[in-house]
């Protein structure tokens, strides 16, 4: 957590380091951008930087650290909030930052974490997001609660777009194979081109407003509760 937040109240000795850690840390984003985050060795990482793997040990404990550190990094700070917009403005804002950032760095998703969020960027996200929820009167665990919802609609669909890549064709090869009368809601959708965004992109603009919708109903239902006022 130390190494995440720049913190080092104990220097190493010895002669000057002959490379910083945010040098290390880029390289590891840019392996991991290239071929993502199985790419991102100490072996890899040190033949880079035009280091043995036993000199990246003294600047870096362990991969997972440095993963980590490259994580929290590339998901990078948060758009500033739209302070005079609506609540719901801001979330919508912070959502789809969210997703754009994401889609950049897909392998961030990877990152198998062993607790909590930690990281200063990582946190930064979390506090914009509940300030911005926070801002309809919520109170801080309602405020976490539903931020979590919306990270984890934004983290789904990143997954999803992974996993379904362009679809190009997907509506049209489904179409010809499905038995309307075995699965007559899904052929039912596909006769009424409700996929057809999907043959280009997944999500498609539509997917994100309906979703984001949706929970943002959620939120504002749970704000006005009669219990509330």
């Amino acid at each position: 957590m130390r190494a995440l937040w720049g913190v080092d109240d104990k220097p190493r000795r010895g002669p000057k380091p002959s490379v910083t850690i945010r040098e290390i840390v880029t390289v590891a984003t840019e392996l991991a951008d290239e071929s993502g985050l199985d790419a991102v060795t100490m072996a890899a990482v040190a033949k880079r930087l035009q280091l043995t793997t036993m000199a990246l040990y003294r600047h870096v404990d362990s991969r997972q650290d440095l993963v980590a550190v490259a994580g929290d990094t590339a998901l990078g700070l948060p758009p500033q909030r739209s302070r005079r917009s609506g609540w719901r403005r801001q979330v919508n804002e912070w959502a789809r930052a969210e997703f754009a950032r994401l889609r950049a760095h897909p392998w961030v998703l990877d990152i198998i974490l062993e607790g909590p969020p930690t990281g200063p960027n990582t946190i930064a996200w979390m506090d914009s997001g509940m300030q911005a929820i926070g801002s309809t009167g919520l109170d801080p665990q309602s405020a976490a609660s539903a931020l979590l919802v919306v990270d984890g609609f934004v983290r789904s669909m990143v997954t999803q777009a992974r996993q379904y890549g362009d679809g190009t064709g997907w509506a049209h090869a489904l179409a010809s194979v499905v038995d309307p009368g075995e699965f007559p809601a899904v052929s039912a959708a596909l006769s009424a081109g409700t996929f057809e965004d999907d043959d280009e992109s997944f999500p498609s603009e539509q997917d994100i407003d309906f979703g984001l919708g949706l929970i943002l109903d959620g939120i504002d239902r749970l704000v006005t509760a009669p219990a509330r006022r």
